[in-house]
């Protein structure tokens, strides 16, 4: 198993099983050096998998306990998971200054408005199909030209360290049902958002948890993790664990997968401070 912290997990605090404590413990047995907690942040609108807001303070101090209790055998560290829309980091500035977090995640999970609220396109392949028809007329280029372009903004966030799940808009794919990745437009708007990624200096993680879903294939995809190895853009192992049973899922295959794009290291928090880690396949 590859030594490496695993930095993108979600516990009962927010739509994840399990308490904190449980995903440490996991973390431990799975040989990793250190855990983080990234819970769904808090949003300013309806939803049924962020963490509420009233429940913030005791899941930073929660963190912070576990922090004490396991130090000089596991390190463990306070996280979020951000949803990034334009807008929302005045939000997210607010309620989040008085926390000492010491990473945070940009992901994109929202993709314009439907019936007066954000659209969630990876909700379901329903959900996804809707709001395509609706939205864009079936035209997936306009739909996967403003995926990328929120992604590109998430990237020059200060806060964010880690973009999450960067090719996320792949999820319902199946066989190529909506595009082909090999399109030049396609192709072309993912080097745009590479490059501006680059550019920023943000983290991208090889999440593994698209193995897990319909279209199974890691985020971002081989060949886009190949790209990144060759523009220089750290890279990190997550398992986007929504139970203590994958804080390391698959991250045999993630780590030999990274290799062969061309990664020798991945980065990871190590004394509080973002380190390059030698990336040992079997280690």
């Amino acid at each position: 198993m590859p030594r490496v912290p695993s930095l993108h997990t979600h516990s009962r605090y927010c739509d994840g099983a399990g308490d904190i404590q449980d995903y440490v413990a996991a973390a431990m047995a799975a040989g990793l050096p250190a855990l983080g907690a990234s819970s769904h942040a808090p949003v300013p609108w309806a939803t049924d998998y962020a963490m509420p807001l009233d429940r913030l303070p005791a899941y930073a101090a929660e963190v912070q306990r576990l922090r004490g209790v396991y130090a000089g055998r596991i390190d463990v560290y306070l996280g979020l998971e951000l949803d990034y829309r334009p807008g929302v980091m005045a939000f997210y500035r607010d309620v989040l200054a008085p926390y000492p977090f010491d990473y945070l995640i940009g992901s994109v999970h929202y993709v314009g408005e439907l019936d007066d609220r954000p659209w969630a396109f990876e909700a379901s392949p329903g959900v996804f199909a809707d709001g395509l028809a609706r939205l864009y007329g079936g035209f997936t280029r306009r739909l996967v030209a403003d995926y990328y372009a929120l992604v590109r903004e998430a990237a020059q966030v200060p806060e964010v360290n880690i973009l999450g799940h960067i090719d996320r808009i792949k999820m319902y794919n199946v066989g190529d049902r909506y595009f082909s990745e090999d399109a030049a437009w396609y192709r072309d708007a993912v080097e745009e958002t590479l490059v501006a990624i680059a550019a920023s200096g943000k983290i991208v993680e090889l999440n593994t948890s698209g193995w897990r879903k319909a279209n199974p294939s890691p985020f971002p995809s081989p060949w886009i993790a190949r790209r990144c190895a060759e523009l220089g853009i750290p890279m990190c192992l997550s398992g986007d664990s929504h139970t203590p049973q994958q804080v390391a899922y698959r991250f045999r295959e993630g780590a030999a997968l990274l290799r062969d794009a061309g990664h020798r290291e991945v980065v990871g928090l190590v004394g509080g401070q973002w380190t390059p880690l030698e990336l040992k396949v079997d280690g």
